[in-house]
């Protein structure tokens, strides 16, 4: 038998694209299935430009190494992401090319590669509340825990909600639904999330990641073409969304931008548009009380502006508690307790 004239190319394996991550992934491989628990450092995700970019460089990376035959996308903790970096956003703000490229990179790529590089199955594991659930909603299947609560929460702060959650609230609520809850950016709960066929289940609170594996696992039972195949015919409804609608949302949340920065009045909390870092602070705030999952009022919009920071200042003096507290001490879940 002859030899190739060339070798396969040497492409990088899990011990060394997960240093490459190390501040916004934890990786773990088991069998093959890889669990991505999303973070930074040893905390929540704090949203920045800089794990916004890493996210769809990471999908891109795993989609190469076919020793990932099943992905679990989580976070760590037990919310989604909540959190923000205050500092994160500098070289967003730099025009024209570095916003450009976020804008119109990043935004797009974080939704797109989810589901046009990754060819193997997927699951969503939400542990609980939390914004930007891209990754989670746009797995094969996705599973949260009964106390979420989620929204689109861009109108809320001035923003064209065009990142792609307002896309998918249409497609998975239906249009008027999904165009209210992208509109009015009011939450919706975890059960209405089953009903509306936006989650495939809800599981009691710390089973979520127990329940993703068993799914996994299960997966592994089939034969690898087979389940791969199978995951093609899931992810098309999705594909043809995408190439239809994607690029025209993400262009028009940039348009809306540029318009309020060329108008000066985009910054900080009393501008027509607050500024990402501004509007996510707010976060902790709108997942501790139930406020936002009812019909919003004009008054309650005004009121988002102010409550947040009068309950931080409670926070900060001791006289009332923030579940989402970043600083608690979490670990990435290991199945079976490892």
């Amino acid at each position: 038998m002859g030899k190739p004239m060339a070798d396969y190319v040497k492409l990088p394996e899990l011990e060394e694209y997960k240093e490459w991550f190390k501040d916004f992934a934890d990786l773990y491989r088991e069998d093959g299935i890889l669990q991505v628990t999303w973070k930074t450092l040893d905390g929540p995700m704090h949203h920045s430009g800089m794990s916004h970019r890493a996210i769809s460089q990471l999908v891109r990376v795993l989609s190469l190494d076919y020793k990932n035959e099943i992905i679990i996308f989580t976070h760590i903790g037990d919310h989604w992401m909540t959190e923000s970096d205050p500092n994160g956003w500098e070289t967003y703000s730099e025009l024209p090319t570095q916003r450009f490229q976020h804008q119109y990179f990043d935004d797009t790529n974080l939704i797109k590669n989810m589901v046009f590089d990754l060819d193997v199955p997927t699951i969503g594991a939400i542990p609980g509340s939390g914004f930007h659930w891209d990754s989670a909603m746009l797995s094969d299947i996705t599973i949260c825990s009964e106390d979420t609560w989620m929204e689109v929460p861009h109108a809320h702060g001035g923003l064209v909600p065009g990142d792609g959650m307002g896309l998918m609230a249409q497609h998975y609520f239906g249009t008027k639904r999904g165009n209210y809850y992208m509109m009015t950016a009011r939450q919706w709960t975890a059960q209405q999330m089953l009903d509306w066929g936006m989650v495939s289940e809800v599981v009691p609170k710390d089973q979520v990641m127990a329940r993703a594996w068993e799914i996994a696992r299960m997966w592994k039972t089939m034969p690898y073409e087979n389940r791969t195949i199978m995951s093609n015919l899931a992810k098309r409804p999705l594909k043809k969304l995408l190439v239809e609608d994607l690029k025209l949302h993400t262009v028009s949340e940039q348009y809306g931008s540029l318009l309020r920065i060329a108008a000066g009045d985009m910054g900080d909390r009393n501008a027509a548009q607050q500024d990402e870092k501004y509007i996510s602070q707010t976060n902790d705030w709108r997942y501790t009380f139930p406020h936002m999952q009812q019909a919003p009022t004009r008054e309650s919009w005004a009121a988002f502006r102010t409550e947040p920071i009068e309950w931080f200042k409670k926070v900060e003096a001791g006289e009332a508690v923030n579940p989402c507290d970043p600083t608690r001490p979490v670990k990435p879940y290991r199945p079976d307790g490892e």
